[in-house]
Protein backbone atom coordinates (compact mmCIF):
# COMPACT_ATOMS: atom_id res chain seq x y z
CA UNK A 1 0.00 0.00 0.00
CA UNK A 2 1.30 3.31 -0.81
CA UNK A 3 2.03 6.02 2.01
CA UNK A 4 -0.92 8.24 -0.30
CA UNK A 5 -3.41 5.63 0.60
CA UNK A 6 -2.24 4.59 4.05
CA UNK A 7 -2.55 8.27 5.05
CA UNK A 8 -5.61 8.60 3.60
CA UNK A 9 -6.90 5.20 5.23
CA UNK A 10 -5.62 6.71 8.98
CA UNK A 11 -7.48 9.82 8.41
CA UNK A 12 -10.48 7.65 7.21
CA UNK A 13 -9.99 5.66 10.90
CA UNK A 14 -9.66 8.72 12.70
CA UNK A 15 -12.90 10.51 11.64
CA UNK A 16 -14.84 7.50 12.82
CA UNK A 17 -12.94 7.09 15.82
CA UNK A 18 -12.30 10.49 16.71
CA UNK A 19 -14.42 11.34 20.44
CA UNK A 20 -17.56 13.06 19.71
CA UNK A 21 -18.02 14.63 23.16
CA UNK A 22 -21.83 16.16 22.43
CA UNK A 23 -22.73 12.44 22.17
CA UNK A 24 -20.99 11.26 25.34
CA UNK A 25 -22.82 9.99 28.14
CA UNK A 26 -21.50 12.15 30.88
CA UNK A 27 -23.45 15.50 30.02
CA UNK A 28 -26.61 13.75 31.25
CA UNK A 29 -25.98 13.50 34.63
CA UNK A 30 -27.97 10.62 35.29
CA UNK A 31 -28.28 8.32 38.19
CA UNK A 32 -25.50 5.68 39.01
CA UNK A 33 -27.34 2.89 38.30
CA UNK A 34 -28.51 3.83 35.10
CA UNK A 35 -24.98 5.24 33.92
CA UNK A 36 -24.03 1.49 34.93
CA UNK A 37 -26.69 0.12 32.62
CA UNK A 38 -24.46 0.66 29.61
CA UNK A 39 -21.61 -1.24 30.67
CA UNK A 40 -20.74 -4.95 29.92
CA UNK A 41 -23.54 -7.58 28.99
CA UNK A 42 -26.52 -5.31 30.98
CA UNK A 43 -27.74 -3.83 27.62
CA UNK A 44 -28.23 -6.50 25.59
CA UNK A 45 -30.39 -7.55 29.17
CA UNK A 46 -32.37 -4.67 28.78
CA UNK A 47 -33.41 -5.33 25.31
CA UNK A 48 -34.15 -8.34 25.78
CA UNK A 49 -36.63 -7.47 28.57
CA UNK A 50 -38.02 -4.92 26.79
CA UNK A 51 -38.56 -6.79 23.64
CA UNK A 52 -40.22 -9.97 26.15
CA UNK A 53 -42.37 -7.52 27.61
CA UNK A 54 -43.86 -5.95 24.59
CA UNK A 55 -44.15 -9.09 22.64
CA UNK A 56 -45.23 -12.01 24.92
CA UNK A 57 -48.57 -10.91 25.65
CA UNK A 58 -49.60 -11.49 22.24
CA UNK A 59 -47.08 -14.47 21.22
CA UNK A 60 -49.14 -16.17 23.88
CA UNK A 61 -52.82 -14.75 23.81
CA UNK A 62 -53.42 -13.97 20.19
CA UNK A 63 -54.63 -17.50 17.86
CA UNK A 64 -53.32 -18.37 14.72
CA UNK A 65 -53.42 -15.36 12.37
CA UNK A 66 -54.71 -15.11 9.12
CA UNK A 67 -53.53 -15.11 6.42
CA UNK A 68 -49.94 -15.17 6.26
CA UNK A 69 -48.99 -16.61 9.46
CA UNK A 70 -51.06 -19.59 9.87
CA UNK A 71 -49.94 -20.14 5.55
CA UNK A 72 -46.46 -20.04 6.58
CA UNK A 73 -46.75 -22.15 9.67
CA UNK A 74 -49.11 -25.05 7.83
CA UNK A 75 -46.65 -25.15 4.98
CA UNK A 76 -43.63 -25.76 7.91
CA UNK A 77 -46.02 -28.69 8.84
CA UNK A 78 -46.85 -30.16 5.97
CA UNK A 79 -42.65 -30.54 5.31
CA UNK A 80 -42.80 -32.46 8.66
CA UNK A 81 -45.82 -34.46 6.99
CA UNK A 82 -44.71 -35.36 3.88
CA UNK A 83 -40.81 -35.75 4.65
CA UNK A 84 -40.23 -32.99 1.53
CA UNK A 85 -37.70 -29.95 2.71
CA UNK A 86 -37.11 -28.43 -0.76
CA UNK A 87 -40.67 -28.17 -1.93
CA UNK A 88 -43.14 -25.71 -0.07
CA UNK A 89 -46.78 -26.32 -0.50
CA UNK A 90 -50.20 -25.05 1.11
CA UNK A 91 -52.42 -27.79 1.29
CA UNK A 92 -52.10 -28.85 -2.60
CA UNK A 93 -50.86 -26.03 -4.13
CA UNK A 94 -47.63 -25.30 -4.80
CA UNK A 95 -46.40 -21.60 -2.66
CA UNK A 96 -43.67 -20.24 -5.05
CA UNK A 97 -43.27 -17.05 -3.25
CA UNK A 98 -40.79 -16.93 -0.69
CA UNK A 99 -37.72 -19.05 -0.55
CA UNK A 100 -37.57 -22.00 2.69
CA UNK A 101 -35.11 -20.11 5.05
CA UNK A 102 -38.19 -19.23 7.55
CA UNK A 103 -39.88 -22.69 6.80
CA UNK A 104 -36.59 -24.58 7.98
CA UNK A 105 -36.13 -21.94 10.98
CA UNK A 106 -39.78 -22.91 11.92
CA UNK A 107 -39.05 -26.24 11.77
CA UNK A 108 -35.81 -25.98 14.09
CA UNK A 109 -37.83 -24.44 16.52
CA UNK A 110 -41.06 -27.02 16.49
CA UNK A 111 -38.64 -29.98 16.84
CA UNK A 112 -37.07 -29.00 19.92
CA UNK A 113 -40.00 -27.86 21.59
CA UNK A 114 -43.48 -30.23 21.13
CA UNK A 115 -43.24 -31.04 17.57
CA UNK A 116 -45.35 -30.22 14.27
CA UNK A 117 -47.74 -32.69 15.18
CA UNK A 118 -49.17 -30.19 18.30
CA UNK A 119 -49.65 -27.82 15.74
CA UNK A 120 -48.78 -25.21 18.71
CA UNK A 121 -48.49 -21.60 16.81
CA UNK A 122 -46.08 -20.40 19.24
CA UNK A 123 -43.42 -22.35 18.53
CA UNK A 124 -43.62 -21.10 14.93
CA UNK A 125 -43.15 -17.89 16.57
CA UNK A 126 -40.10 -18.62 17.89
CA UNK A 127 -37.71 -17.92 14.98
CA UNK A 128 -39.64 -14.44 14.68
CA UNK A 129 -39.12 -13.62 18.74
CA UNK A 130 -35.52 -14.49 17.93
CA UNK A 131 -35.02 -12.38 14.64
CA UNK A 132 -36.56 -9.17 16.39
CA UNK A 133 -33.70 -9.74 19.31
CA UNK A 134 -31.03 -10.33 16.72
CA UNK A 135 -32.22 -6.75 14.96
CA UNK A 136 -32.28 -4.77 18.19
CA UNK A 137 -28.90 -6.02 19.18
CA UNK A 138 -27.42 -5.38 15.76
CA UNK A 139 -28.88 -1.76 15.95
CA UNK A 140 -27.49 -1.48 19.63
CA UNK A 141 -23.49 -2.58 18.32
CA UNK A 142 -24.00 -0.46 15.09
CA UNK A 143 -24.63 2.38 17.23
CA UNK A 144 -21.84 1.67 19.81
CA UNK A 145 -19.20 1.14 16.91
CA UNK A 146 -19.85 4.45 15.34
CA UNK A 147 -20.41 6.23 18.50
CA UNK A 148 -20.76 4.92 21.74
CA UNK A 149 -22.89 2.37 23.72
CA UNK A 150 -25.12 4.88 24.95
CA UNK A 151 -26.36 5.57 21.47
CA UNK A 152 -26.38 1.81 20.62
CA UNK A 153 -28.76 0.91 23.55
CA UNK A 154 -31.34 4.50 22.79
CA UNK A 155 -31.62 2.95 19.63
CA UNK A 156 -31.90 -0.66 20.51
CA UNK A 157 -34.38 -0.09 22.49
CA UNK A 158 -36.19 2.48 20.46
CA UNK A 159 -36.60 -0.73 17.74
CA UNK A 160 -37.62 -3.09 20.73
CA UNK A 161 -40.20 -1.33 22.26
CA UNK A 162 -41.65 -0.14 18.70
CA UNK A 163 -45.15 -1.53 17.92
CA UNK A 164 -44.28 -2.49 14.14
CA UNK A 165 -40.97 -4.66 15.32
CA UNK A 166 -42.85 -5.99 18.83
CA UNK A 167 -45.91 -6.84 16.86
CA UNK A 168 -44.20 -8.72 13.75
CA UNK A 169 -41.72 -10.18 16.91
CA UNK A 170 -44.71 -12.30 17.89
CA UNK A 171 -46.32 -13.41 14.30
CA UNK A 172 -45.27 -16.68 12.40
CA UNK A 173 -43.51 -15.06 9.47
CA UNK A 174 -40.45 -13.76 7.33
CA UNK A 175 -40.53 -10.19 8.59
CA UNK A 176 -38.86 -10.06 11.68
CA UNK A 177 -36.14 -12.83 10.76
CA UNK A 178 -35.11 -10.52 7.66
CA UNK A 179 -34.80 -7.97 9.59
CA UNK A 180 -32.53 -9.09 12.48
CA UNK A 181 -30.33 -11.02 9.40
CA UNK A 182 -30.48 -7.48 7.20
CA UNK A 183 -29.26 -5.64 10.42
CA UNK A 184 -26.20 -7.84 10.96
CA UNK A 185 -25.45 -7.45 7.61
CA UNK A 186 -24.81 -3.58 8.16
CA UNK A 187 -23.70 -4.59 11.48
CA UNK A 188 -20.73 -6.07 9.07
CA UNK A 189 -20.77 -3.16 6.68
CA UNK A 190 -20.02 -0.66 9.46
CA UNK A 191 -17.69 -2.60 10.58
CA UNK A 192 -15.84 -3.05 7.32
CA UNK A 193 -15.42 0.58 7.04
CA UNK A 194 -14.84 1.49 10.34
CA UNK A 195 -12.78 -1.31 11.71
CA UNK A 196 -11.56 -2.43 8.55
CA UNK A 197 -8.63 -4.58 10.36
CA UNK A 198 -11.26 -6.54 12.35
CA UNK A 199 -11.64 -9.47 10.24
CA UNK A 200 -15.11 -10.81 11.84
CA UNK A 201 -17.37 -7.90 10.43
CA UNK A 202 -16.41 -9.48 6.99
CA UNK A 203 -18.33 -12.51 7.87
CA UNK A 204 -21.22 -10.82 9.73
CA UNK A 205 -21.48 -9.03 6.12
CA UNK A 206 -21.61 -12.19 3.73
CA UNK A 207 -23.58 -14.63 6.45
CA UNK A 208 -26.05 -11.89 6.96
CA UNK A 209 -26.67 -11.13 3.63
CA UNK A 210 -26.74 -14.91 2.58
CA UNK A 211 -29.31 -15.76 5.27
CA UNK A 212 -31.47 -13.09 4.04
CA UNK A 213 -31.87 -14.06 0.74
CA UNK A 214 -32.67 -17.45 1.61
CA UNK A 215 -35.57 -15.82 3.93
CA UNK A 216 -36.99 -13.05 1.17
CA UNK A 217 -35.07 -13.45 -1.91
CA UNK A 218 -34.09 -10.08 -3.34
CA UNK A 219 -34.88 -7.92 -1.00
CA UNK A 220 -31.76 -7.72 1.60
CA UNK A 221 -29.75 -7.84 -1.57
CA UNK A 222 -31.48 -4.85 -2.98
CA UNK A 223 -31.18 -3.04 0.31
CA UNK A 224 -27.69 -3.31 0.81
CA UNK A 225 -26.68 -2.89 -2.99
CA UNK A 226 -28.65 0.42 -3.21
CA UNK A 227 -26.86 1.56 0.05
CA UNK A 228 -23.32 0.51 -1.13
CA UNK A 229 -24.13 2.30 -4.42
CA UNK A 230 -24.72 5.53 -2.33
CA UNK A 231 -22.13 5.47 -0.19
CA UNK A 232 -19.74 5.28 -3.03
CA UNK A 233 -21.28 7.63 -5.47
CA UNK A 234 -21.05 10.00 -1.98
CA UNK A 235 -17.58 9.40 -0.47
CA UNK A 236 -15.79 8.25 -3.97
CA UNK A 237 -14.18 5.79 -2.15
CA UNK A 238 -14.09 1.60 -2.61
CA UNK A 239 -11.68 0.78 -0.31
CA UNK A 240 -14.32 -0.95 1.88
CA UNK A 241 -15.82 -2.22 -1.09
CA UNK A 242 -12.80 -4.59 -2.01
CA UNK A 243 -12.31 -5.31 1.47
CA UNK A 244 -15.69 -6.33 1.16
CA UNK A 245 -14.43 -9.36 -1.31
CA UNK A 246 -13.04 -12.07 1.05
CA UNK A 247 -13.43 -15.31 -0.74
CA UNK A 248 -13.91 -17.37 2.15
CA UNK A 249 -16.78 -15.81 3.87
CA UNK A 250 -18.07 -15.46 0.22
CA UNK A 251 -17.83 -19.72 -0.33
CA UNK A 252 -20.17 -19.73 2.69
CA UNK A 253 -22.32 -17.10 1.60
CA UNK A 254 -22.53 -19.54 -1.41
CA UNK A 255 -23.01 -23.01 0.73
CA UNK A 256 -25.77 -21.09 2.72
CA UNK A 257 -27.82 -20.00 -0.05
CA UNK A 258 -27.03 -22.00 -3.71
CA UNK A 259 -28.33 -25.80 -2.34
CA UNK A 260 -31.47 -25.15 -2.09
CA UNK A 261 -31.75 -22.60 -4.61
CA UNK A 262 -30.52 -25.13 -6.86
CA UNK A 263 -32.70 -28.26 -5.24
CA UNK A 264 -35.48 -25.85 -5.69
CA UNK A 265 -35.12 -25.72 -9.57
CA UNK A 266 -34.70 -29.37 -10.29
CA UNK A 267 -37.62 -30.21 -8.43
CA UNK A 268 -40.14 -27.72 -9.48
CA UNK A 269 -38.09 -27.65 -13.34
CA UNK A 270 -37.86 -24.01 -12.51
CA UNK A 271 -41.56 -22.81 -12.34
CA UNK A 272 -40.61 -21.93 -8.53
CA UNK A 273 -38.62 -19.06 -10.13
CA UNK A 274 -41.08 -17.95 -12.53
CA UNK A 275 -43.91 -17.78 -9.89
CA UNK A 276 -41.97 -16.21 -7.79
CA UNK A 277 -41.39 -13.03 -10.07
CA UNK A 278 -44.38 -13.24 -12.33
CA UNK A 279 -47.15 -14.01 -9.62
CA UNK A 280 -45.26 -12.53 -6.45
CA UNK A 281 -42.67 -10.34 -7.08
CA UNK A 282 -44.13 -8.39 -10.59
CA UNK A 283 -47.85 -7.86 -9.62
CA UNK A 284 -46.29 -5.84 -6.42
CA UNK A 285 -43.80 -3.82 -8.80
CA UNK A 286 -47.04 -3.12 -10.82
CA UNK A 287 -49.60 -2.36 -8.53
CA UNK A 288 -51.62 -5.61 -9.79
CA UNK A 289 -51.31 -7.94 -6.78
CA UNK A 290 -54.25 -7.74 -4.00
CA UNK A 291 -52.52 -5.44 -2.21
CA UNK A 292 -54.26 -2.34 -3.81
CA UNK A 293 -51.51 0.61 -5.22
CA UNK A 294 -51.13 3.30 -2.57
CA UNK A 295 -49.79 6.54 -3.71
CA UNK A 296 -45.72 7.31 -2.34
CA UNK A 297 -45.69 8.82 1.07
CA UNK A 298 -48.04 6.06 2.76
CA UNK A 299 -45.22 4.89 4.63
CA UNK A 300 -44.09 8.12 5.90
CA UNK A 301 -47.53 9.07 7.21
CA UNK A 302 -47.74 5.35 9.00
CA UNK A 303 -44.51 5.87 10.72
CA UNK A 304 -45.58 7.65 13.76
CA UNK A 305 -47.85 5.01 14.26
CA UNK A 306 -45.77 2.12 13.45
CA UNK A 307 -42.90 3.54 15.91
CA UNK A 308 -44.89 4.44 18.10
CA UNK A 309 -44.08 5.34 21.25
CA UNK A 310 -40.48 5.76 20.55
CA UNK A 311 -41.92 8.01 17.39
CA UNK A 312 -40.41 11.64 18.73
CA UNK A 313 -36.79 10.53 17.58
CA UNK A 314 -37.98 10.99 13.78
CA UNK A 315 -37.59 14.68 14.12
CA UNK A 316 -34.42 14.36 15.81
CA UNK A 317 -33.34 12.24 13.13
CA UNK A 318 -34.33 14.27 9.84
CA UNK A 319 -32.42 16.83 12.16
CA UNK A 320 -29.35 15.45 12.32
CA UNK A 321 -29.56 14.25 8.69
CA UNK A 322 -29.74 17.81 7.50
CA UNK A 323 -27.03 19.18 10.14
CA UNK A 324 -24.30 16.27 10.61
CA UNK A 325 -24.41 14.74 6.46
CA UNK A 326 -20.41 15.29 6.43
CA UNK A 327 -19.84 13.14 8.85
CA UNK A 328 -18.98 9.48 7.48
CA UNK A 329 -20.85 7.51 10.52
CA UNK A 330 -24.12 9.69 9.40
CA UNK A 331 -23.71 9.11 5.74
CA UNK A 332 -23.53 5.64 6.38
CA UNK A 333 -26.82 5.82 8.39
CA UNK A 334 -28.39 7.60 5.90
CA UNK A 335 -27.48 5.49 3.17
CA UNK A 336 -29.32 2.59 5.10
CA UNK A 337 -32.27 4.77 5.62
CA UNK A 338 -32.77 6.89 2.45
CA UNK A 339 -32.45 4.00 -0.45
CA UNK A 340 -34.44 1.27 1.06
CA UNK A 341 -37.33 3.74 2.03
CA UNK A 342 -36.95 5.16 -1.53
CA UNK A 343 -37.99 2.16 -2.72
CA UNK A 344 -40.24 1.07 -0.79
CA UNK A 345 -42.33 4.46 -1.33
CA UNK A 346 -41.96 3.80 -4.76
CA UNK A 347 -43.48 0.61 -5.01
CA UNK A 348 -47.32 0.42 -5.56
CA UNK A 349 -48.11 -2.12 -3.12
CA UNK A 350 -47.61 -0.63 0.52
CA UNK A 351 -47.69 -2.78 3.91
CA UNK A 352 -46.81 -1.54 7.04
CA UNK A 353 -43.85 -3.99 7.81
CA UNK A 354 -42.38 -3.23 4.58
CA UNK A 355 -40.17 -0.90 5.51
CA UNK A 356 -38.80 -2.30 8.94
CA UNK A 357 -35.37 -3.38 7.84
CA UNK A 358 -33.99 0.12 7.90
CA UNK A 359 -36.02 1.05 11.10
CA UNK A 360 -32.78 0.42 12.73
CA UNK A 361 -31.28 3.54 11.20
CA UNK A 362 -34.16 5.58 11.96
CA UNK A 363 -33.75 5.14 15.47
CA UNK A 364 -30.09 5.63 15.72
CA UNK A 365 -30.10 8.69 13.96
CA UNK A 366 -32.93 9.55 16.56
CA UNK A 367 -30.60 8.78 19.28
CA UNK A 368 -27.45 10.45 17.95
CA UNK A 369 -30.03 13.84 17.60
CA UNK A 370 -30.93 12.85 20.99
CA UNK A 371 -26.85 13.58 22.21
CA UNK A 372 -26.21 16.35 19.88
CA UNK A 373 -28.62 18.73 21.14
CA UNK A 374 -31.24 18.65 19.17
CA UNK A 375 -34.00 18.00 21.51
CA UNK A 376 -33.07 21.85 22.59
CA UNK A 377 -34.42 23.01 19.65
CA UNK A 378 -37.82 23.92 19.70
CA UNK A 379 -38.96 23.13 16.24
CA UNK A 380 -37.71 19.33 16.58
CA UNK A 381 -39.06 19.37 20.41
CA UNK A 382 -42.49 20.12 19.59
CA UNK A 383 -42.46 18.44 16.41
CA UNK A 384 -41.29 15.10 18.36
CA UNK A 385 -44.06 15.75 20.91
CA UNK A 386 -46.77 16.05 18.64
CA UNK A 387 -46.20 12.87 17.00
CA UNK A 388 -46.09 11.41 20.02
CA UNK A 389 -49.28 13.01 20.84
CA UNK A 390 -50.49 11.65 17.85
CA UNK A 391 -49.48 8.01 18.45
CA UNK A 392 -50.85 8.07 21.98
CA UNK A 393 -54.27 8.92 20.44
CA UNK A 394 -54.28 6.84 17.35
CA UNK A 395 -53.49 3.68 20.35
CA UNK A 396 -55.72 4.60 22.52
CA UNK A 397 -58.55 5.13 20.08
CA UNK A 398 -57.86 1.63 18.80
CA UNK A 399 -59.84 -0.69 21.43
CA UNK A 400 -62.94 1.48 21.64
CA UNK A 401 -63.08 1.63 18.26
CA UNK A 402 -62.72 -1.72 17.39
CA UNK A 403 -64.81 -2.94 20.29
CA UNK A 404 -67.48 -0.50 18.74
CA UNK A 405 -67.79 -2.02 15.60
CA UNK A 406 -67.60 -5.70 17.19
CA UNK A 407 -70.72 -6.35 18.09
CA UNK A 408 -70.08 -9.12 20.26
CA UNK A 409 -67.38 -7.62 22.97
CA UNK A 410 -69.07 -5.32 25.74
CA UNK A 411 -68.24 -1.56 24.75
CA UNK A 412 -67.05 -0.85 28.99
CA UNK A 413 -64.25 -3.12 28.92
CA UNK A 414 -62.77 -1.32 25.41
CA UNK A 415 -63.35 1.57 26.99
CA UNK A 416 -61.81 0.50 30.16
CA UNK A 417 -58.65 -0.51 27.91
CA UNK A 418 -58.79 2.92 25.78
CA UNK A 419 -58.31 4.44 29.12
CA UNK A 420 -55.87 3.13 30.61
CA UNK A 421 -53.77 3.28 27.39
CA UNK A 422 -54.64 7.12 27.41
CA UNK A 423 -53.30 7.65 30.82
CA UNK A 424 -50.23 5.69 30.08
CA UNK A 425 -50.13 7.81 27.47
CA UNK A 426 -50.31 10.91 28.97
CA UNK A 427 -47.56 10.12 31.66
CA UNK A 428 -45.07 9.17 28.58
CA UNK A 429 -45.89 12.46 27.33
CA UNK A 430 -45.14 14.43 30.32
CA UNK A 431 -41.67 12.92 30.71
CA UNK A 432 -41.06 13.65 27.17
CA UNK A 433 -41.93 17.62 27.76
CA UNK A 434 -40.77 18.17 31.43
CA UNK A 435 -38.21 15.02 32.40
CA UNK A 436 -36.59 14.54 28.62
CA UNK A 437 -33.12 12.60 29.95
CA UNK A 438 -35.53 9.54 31.41
CA UNK A 439 -38.29 10.17 28.76
CA UNK A 440 -36.77 6.56 26.76
CA UNK A 441 -37.56 4.76 30.57
CA UNK A 442 -40.99 6.09 30.65
CA UNK A 443 -41.50 5.35 26.85
CA UNK A 444 -40.32 1.86 27.50
CA UNK A 445 -42.80 1.02 29.99
CA UNK A 446 -45.54 2.82 28.32
CA UNK A 447 -45.14 0.63 25.47
CA UNK A 448 -44.92 -2.77 27.65
CA UNK A 449 -48.45 -1.51 29.49
CA UNK A 450 -49.99 -0.90 26.17
CA UNK A 451 -48.70 -4.13 24.86
CA UNK A 452 -50.63 -6.22 27.51
CA UNK A 453 -53.48 -4.16 27.71
CA UNK A 454 -53.79 -4.49 23.74
CA UNK A 455 -52.13 -7.60 22.63
CA UNK A 456 -52.65 -9.68 25.97
CA UNK A 457 -56.17 -8.80 27.51
CA UNK A 458 -58.26 -6.78 24.14
CA UNK A 459 -57.40 -8.87 21.26
CA UNK A 460 -57.82 -12.07 22.73
CA UNK A 461 -61.33 -10.96 24.51
CA UNK A 462 -62.83 -10.09 21.60
CA UNK A 463 -64.27 -13.63 20.29
CA UNK A 464 -65.39 -12.91 16.78
CA UNK A 465 -61.87 -12.56 15.94
CA UNK A 466 -60.87 -15.90 17.06
CA UNK A 467 -63.39 -17.91 14.98
CA UNK A 468 -61.17 -20.61 13.90
CA UNK A 469 -60.08 -21.17 17.14
CA UNK A 470 -63.63 -21.58 18.60
CA UNK A 471 -64.53 -23.71 15.80
CA UNK A 472 -61.84 -26.04 16.41
CA UNK A 473 -62.88 -26.28 19.93
CA UNK A 474 -66.23 -26.78 19.05
CA UNK A 475 -65.67 -29.99 16.32
CA UNK A 476 -63.19 -31.73 19.21
CA UNK A 477 -66.37 -31.19 21.74
CA UNK A 478 -68.46 -32.63 19.27
CA UNK A 479 -66.14 -35.82 18.71
CA UNK A 480 -65.60 -34.05 15.00
CA UNK A 481 -62.41 -33.04 15.12
CA UNK A 482 -60.18 -34.68 12.43
CA UNK A 483 -56.94 -34.61 13.92
CA UNK A 484 -58.02 -34.76 17.80
CA UNK A 485 -60.84 -36.92 17.80
CA UNK A 486 -60.38 -40.46 17.87
CA UNK A 487 -62.33 -42.49 15.36
CA UNK A 488 -62.64 -39.44 12.92
CA UNK A 489 -62.21 -41.30 9.54
CA UNK A 490 -62.35 -38.61 6.74
CA UNK A 491 -60.75 -35.00 6.55
CA UNK A 492 -62.83 -32.27 7.72
CA UNK A 493 -65.22 -30.97 4.75
CA UNK A 494 -67.21 -27.78 4.20
CA UNK A 495 -67.22 -24.34 1.86
CA UNK A 496 -67.97 -20.49 2.69
CA UNK A 497 -65.38 -20.37 5.44
CA UNK A 498 -61.73 -22.07 4.05
CA UNK A 499 -59.32 -19.81 5.89
CA UNK A 500 -55.46 -21.19 6.13
CA UNK A 501 -56.23 -20.84 10.38
CA UNK A 502 -58.82 -23.27 10.42
CA UNK A 503 -56.69 -25.66 8.18
CA UNK A 504 -54.04 -25.13 10.30
CA UNK A 505 -55.74 -26.40 13.67
CA UNK A 506 -57.27 -29.40 11.75
CA UNK A 507 -55.70 -31.29 9.24
CA UNK A 508 -54.05 -30.76 6.38
CA UNK A 509 -56.21 -32.31 4.13
CA UNK A 510 -58.88 -30.27 5.07
CA UNK A 511 -61.38 -29.59 2.38
CA UNK A 512 -63.11 -26.26 2.63
CA UNK A 513 -61.95 -24.82 -0.74
CA UNK A 514 -65.29 -25.04 -2.73
CA UNK A 515 -68.83 -27.35 -2.61
CA UNK A 516 -67.29 -30.08 -5.22
CA UNK A 517 -64.45 -30.34 -3.61
CA UNK A 518 -66.34 -30.98 0.38
CA UNK A 519 -68.60 -33.77 -1.56
CA UNK A 520 -65.36 -35.09 -3.47
CA UNK A 521 -63.48 -35.58 -0.13
CA UNK A 522 -67.24 -36.43 2.07
CA UNK A 523 -67.02 -39.70 3.75
CA UNK A 524 -69.28 -40.98 6.28
CA UNK A 525 -68.38 -39.53 10.06
CA UNK A 526 -66.73 -36.88 8.70
CA UNK A 527 -67.21 -33.31 10.42
CA UNK A 528 -68.46 -30.65 8.44
CA UNK A 529 -67.81 -26.34 8.97
CA UNK A 530 -70.01 -24.80 5.85
CA UNK A 531 -70.96 -20.61 6.07
CA UNK A 532 -75.54 -20.96 6.51
CA UNK A 533 -75.94 -18.52 3.49
CA UNK A 534 -77.83 -20.40 1.47
CA UNK A 535 -75.10 -21.29 -1.93
CA UNK A 536 -73.07 -22.85 0.48
CA UNK A 537 -75.14 -24.95 2.61
CA UNK A 538 -78.12 -25.74 1.00
CA UNK A 539 -75.73 -26.33 -1.98
CA UNK A 540 -73.71 -28.71 0.19
CA UNK A 541 -76.56 -30.49 1.47
CA UNK A 542 -78.23 -31.17 -2.16
CA UNK A 543 -75.10 -31.84 -3.40
CA UNK A 544 -74.24 -34.85 -0.67
CA UNK A 545 -77.82 -36.04 -1.57
CA UNK A 546 -76.73 -36.80 -5.05
CA UNK A 547 -73.90 -38.55 -3.36
CA UNK A 548 -76.24 -40.61 -1.39
CA UNK A 549 -74.55 -38.86 1.82
CA UNK A 550 -76.62 -35.97 4.14
CA UNK A 551 -75.41 -33.53 6.69
CA UNK A 552 -76.30 -34.37 10.37
CA UNK A 553 -76.45 -30.59 12.25
CA UNK A 554 -75.49 -29.73 15.78
CA UNK A 555 -77.40 -27.38 17.50
CA UNK A 556 -75.29 -24.65 18.03
CA UNK A 557 -73.99 -21.80 15.13
CA UNK A 558 -70.89 -19.88 15.82
CA UNK A 559 -70.79 -16.36 14.42
CA UNK A 560 -67.67 -14.33 13.99
CA UNK A 561 -65.62 -11.55 11.93
CA UNK A 562 -63.88 -13.01 8.87
CA UNK A 563 -61.24 -10.15 9.34
CA UNK A 564 -59.16 -11.21 6.49
CA UNK A 565 -61.97 -10.17 4.21
CA UNK A 566 -63.96 -7.93 6.47
CA UNK A 567 -67.44 -9.51 6.67
CA UNK A 568 -69.68 -11.16 9.36
CA UNK A 569 -69.78 -14.93 9.26
CA UNK A 570 -72.08 -17.62 10.69
CA UNK A 571 -70.70 -20.98 10.54
CA UNK A 572 -72.74 -24.69 11.04
CA UNK A 573 -71.12 -28.05 12.30
CA UNK A 574 -72.16 -31.17 11.31
CA UNK A 575 -71.38 -34.79 10.38
CA UNK A 576 -71.90 -36.89 7.34
CA UNK A 577 -73.82 -39.42 7.41
CA UNK A 578 -75.38 -41.84 5.29
CA UNK A 579 -78.65 -40.70 3.42
CA UNK A 580 -82.01 -41.65 4.62
CA UNK A 581 -83.73 -44.49 2.62
CA UNK A 582 -87.19 -43.33 1.07
CA UNK A 583 -90.07 -44.63 2.86
CA UNK A 584 -92.16 -47.28 0.05
CA UNK A 585 -95.09 -46.49 -0.54
CA UNK A 586 -98.14 -49.35 0.27
CA UNK A 587 -99.98 -50.48 -1.96
CA UNK A 588 -103.89 -49.70 -2.01
CA UNK A 589 -106.12 -52.27 -3.04
CA UNK A 590 -109.81 -51.32 -3.06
Amino acid sequence: MSRRNEAHLAQQLKEYRAPNPVVEPGPLHLHPWIEASVKGWRPHVLILITLLLCTLPGFFALPPLDRDESRFAQATTQMFETKDFIRIRFQDEPRHKKPVGIHWLQAVSVSLLDGATHRTIQAFRLPSLFGAFFAAICTFQIGALLYNRWVGLIGGLALAGSLLMSTEAGIAKTDACLVGFTTLTYLGLAGLRAKPENKRYIWFFWGGLAMATLIKGPIGLLLILFSGVMLVAWERDLRWVKRAFHWPAILLAAVIVLPWYIAIWQATHGQFFMDAVGQDLAPKLSGQSENKAVPPGAHLLMSPILLWPTSFLIPLAFWVAWTSNRDPRIRFLLAWLVPGWLMFEAAPAKLAHYTLPVHGALVLLGAIGLFMGGWQRPKVRWLGIALLTLGTAVMTSVPYLLGKDVAMLETHFALLCSVVIGCIGMIGLTMVILRPKWAIVGLVAMACITSVTLKGLFVPSISALDLSRRVSAALQREGLHPRLSPGTPGPLIGAGYQEPSLIFLTRSDSALSSVAAAVKAARIGSGIVVNTQPQFKAALTLALAKKGLAPKWRKDVLAGLNYSKGDPVELAIGSVVAAPKPMPVPNRQN
